[in-house]
């Protein structure tokens, strides 16, 4: 009971509940409008954006020639004699992203990846904290440690995918498969070009089709390559990751290129989720982050 004079203030909690769920709603427009302009901003202005070329009738390169984007493309990467006399490709690379997080493996900071120019042949060092070294030998792989002793191997890494989805954790055997010919093929892209076993097809100025076959191991077997049609340097290449998800779509973004003795070579790139196949990119999470840190071809 109140005395005479005494004001009760009135509780709002109903007002306080909608001010709340109004300023959490605003927040999350706000934000769905800001990813929907960093989306647009992805895929029109960077490396991200699609131009299609003029189109032309598409049919593959002749065994042994070039078309004029893949001429242009290889030109800028250092011509082919260069590549036809090259052995390796020596680096340094720090790999990251959401695919190794949901896989939950990953290989060390800052590793020693070698490639093989003339066949699919990679060696990461180490692939782990124990100082182990993974190998790809085509389609085969093993786990050496670092006193020479084979610690694992697989003879054929396609008939062992751990791939059923994202979440489907990998094993070091996977992983190095995985790496060893994503890397293979990164790394060796301009010597690609010249591959009898490798069916090129210009779909338009700047824009190749690679139908890579069975007998290669690659992201998936159909692939597409945008480059800038002035300098000829690799902007976007897209695929299915197999050996991660056959379910996903993504584009490889190269961001940053690097120069060593005079030879242009990627040294930053993002792989994207793609919305769809050869589409828009969705700017954030990135699926795989590369950053190479070195970078020699002898």
């Amino acid at each position: 009971m109140t005395g005479a004079g005494t004001t009760v203030p009135r509780r709002r909690p109903r007002s306080t509940l909608f001010r709340v769920v109004a300023a959490i709603l605003i927040l999350l427009v706000a934000l769905l409008a800001s990813y929907a302009l960093w989306t647009v901003y992805e895929n029109t202005l960077t490396p991200a954006a699609l131009n299609q070329g003029s189109q032309l009738n598409p049919k593959p390169s002749p065994p042994g020639g070039l078309s004029p984007t893949a001429a242009r493309a290889l030109a800028a990467y250092g011509g082919e004699a260069l590549w036809n006399a090259a052995s390796v490709v020596e680096t340094t690379v720090t790999v990251g992203g959401l695919l190794f997080q949901l896989k939950a493996i990953n290989i060390p900071a800052h590793a020693r990846i070698t490639v093989d120019v003339q066949r699919p042949h990679t060696v990461i060092e180490p692939v782990d904290e124990s100082g182990d070294i993974g190998v790809l030998d085509g389609f085969s792989v093993m786990i050496v440690a670092p006193d020479g002793r084979i610690v694992a191997q697989r003879a054929d890494a396609r008939e062992h995918l751990q791939n059923a989805g994202l979440t489907t954790q990998w094993d070091r055997l996977n992983l190095v498969y995985f790496l060893g010919y994503a890397f293979w093929g990164y790394y060796t892209f301009p010597y690609l070009l010249t591959r009898a076993d490798i069916e090129w097809t210009e779909l338009g100025d700047g824009l190749l089709q690679a139908d890579f076959g069975t007998n290669l191991p690659v992201h998936s077997r159909i692939q597409r390559f945008w480059f800038d049609t002035k300098t000829g340097l690799l902007r976007r290449n897209d695929y299915t990751p197999v050996a991660a998800t056959p379910a996903a779509r993504v584009a490889n973004v190269v961001f940053e290129h690097g120069v060593s003795n005079g030879i242009p070579y990627t040294s930053k790139r993002r792989v994207k989720t793609s919305i769809q196949e050869y589409g828009w990119v969705l700017p954030f999470p990135d699926f795989i982050t590369i950053d190479v840190e070195r970078w020699r071809l002898r």
